[in-house]
């Protein structure tokens, strides 16, 4: 067998890049939004519980995949242009980065699933 990357193996290893930082966007979201004066305070709170609540199941999915699969990331961080990793798939090496427009755009997108909205629909109303 190859040393590359299967597909999904590589989605795994994005998807351990993103969710938690989706987490952090989401709980950061939280506290700003905590701090202000909102009309109806209950119904962002559970838009951000639901939130917290998907990206956390993933990511637990994520992980237990990763487990099963031998994949091991060893080593992450945040760069002034982005997101790397280094991490041991079937014995090899691998690095994956992510600039930061597309962990942002990924991210986006991520929420939107997550709520059961259609981003386009949602860029044509703005």
């Amino acid at each position: 067998m190859g040393i590359g990357l299967k597909p999904d193996e590589s989605k795994l290893v994005k998807d351990y890049i993103l969710l938690p930082l989706l987490l952090d966007v989401v709980e950061n979201d939280r506290g700003i939004l905590s701090a202000a004066a909102l009309k109806m305070p209950a119904i962002t709170n559970a838009l951000i519980d639901r939130l917290q609540k998907a990206a956390l199941a993933d990511l637990a999915q994520v992980r237990r995949n990763m487990r099963e699969r031998g994949l091991k990331v060893y080593e992450d961080r945040k760069t002034r242009l982005g997101v790397e990793v280094e991490f041991l798939c079937r014995g090899y090496h691998h690095k994956l980065s992510m600039l930061w427009g597309l962990v942002e755009a990924e991210i986006e997108q991520r929420s939107y699933t997550y709520l059961g909205l259609d981003i386009a629909d949602m860029r044509r109303e703005y």
